[in-house]
């Protein structure tokens, strides 16, 4: 019997009378995932919230198998009640497997969410197997108390904290024309599409090399993240010196789903500057020129997400900008937390 279906025949075993465990077929089930999670989020009042092609990219990814790595647990109704999966990043340098997965609020409280927590760790031992050493963690929004405690009964610990920090317009006047930004000397301003894609590559991978639990990206997983459903790339821009080597740049996205809780709003998805170019302004610059677009494009503010404990201080230069704390998100951890 292979581990898989002894996985299955375990999680199946756990579950209470009439609830059945499936594989997931993403074309099948992407649509009731994207519900559930929503009405999670929904029920502790969590605003940001999933699209279906945000879902079907997650369990499409390069690398995702997910009729192997993602399981869904149905009611004798036939709605999915809950789910689970285990995607491993085996970076040489720091191996990990990260598990996602959720219940529906009308079935809290019965037991399925230690199910099917169970089947992810396992899956993701599994996935690990190969790489002694590596770590197993989850991201959970603060405001989700269950879903803590879940972990922490699973012997995991939280590890670091990420803050969703949000700027209105309405509350910090800004320009519409980008003339009231201007480039610096030694420096020039170039559209993502004027750009080599992958020379882009490496410069996100060297600017993100000595941030927290980053890896590296590879082309292709590069080319996946680019062509997103929420990435506005004709938004973003890039800075090169005046040799044309590119040394800081942002990138854009939009979620249209989240404009009832947040209102109409731009993400400034990644921001990076190498580190050579640190600390001359440039981050401070990419940050206005972002806002002086969405201005000019009548959203009524930007939003992004930080690691409240980074170390290029990126929080307090958002908090000095004007963005503030929002919404949260814990990452729980199984493993040596520094090797991660």
């Amino acid at each position: 019997m292979t581990r898989s279906l002894e996985r299955l025949i375990r999680l199946s075993n756990a579950l209470p009378a009439g609830f059945t465990a499936h594989p997931c077929d993403v074309e099948r089930d992407v649509a009731e995932l994207t519900t559930l999670t929503n009405e999670n989020y929904h029920a502790v009042g969590y605003p940001l919230l999933y699209s279906e092609g945000d879902m079907r990219e997650g369990l499409t990814a390069f690398g995702i198998d997910a009729a192997n790595s993602a399981i869904v647990v149905r009611a004798s109704t036939g709605v999915i009640a809950g789910w689970a999966w285990a995607i491993a990043d085996t970076d040489s340098e720091k191996p990990r497997a990260y598990l996602d997965g959720g219940v529906h609020p009308l079935f809290h409280g019965i037991g399925l969410g230690r199910a099917l927590l169970e089947w992810s760790r396992d899956r993701a031992e599994e996935l690990l197997a190969p790489f002694p050493g590596a770590t197993i963690q989850a991201h959970c929004v603060e405001l989700d108390q269950r879903a803590q405690r879940l972990y922490v009964a699973a012997g995991m610990r939280p590890i670091r904290y990420y803050s969703d920090m949000l700027l209105r317009f309405a509350d910090r006047p800004t320009s519409s024309k980008l003339s009231d930004a201007p480039i610096p000397a030694g420096y020039q301003s170039l559209a993502i599409a004027d750009v080599d894609l992958e020379v882009l590559r490496v410069l996100k991978n060297r600017c993100f090399a000595d941030h927290w639990g980053s890896a590296p990206m590879s082309p292709i997983e590069w080319q996946e993240y680019l062509t997103a459903e929420s990435m506005r790339p004709a938004l973003g821009e890039v800075i090169a010196d005046m040799n044309g080597e590119l040394v800081a740049y942002q990138l854009t996205s939009a979620f249209p789903q989240d404009t009832d809780t947040v209102g109409h709003v731009l993400w400034v998805q990644n921001l990076g500057v190498h580190r050579e170019h640190r600390n001359r302004g440039l981050a401070r610059l990419l940050l206005e020129r972002h806002l002086i677009r969405a201005q000019a494009d009548g959203y009524e503010g930007s939003m992004l997400g930080v690691d409240a404990e980074s170390l290029t201080g990126a929080n307090k230069l958002y908090e000095s900008v004007g963005y503030r704390h929002s919404s949260a998100g814990v990452r729980y951890i199984l493993g040596d937390a520094e090797f991660s």
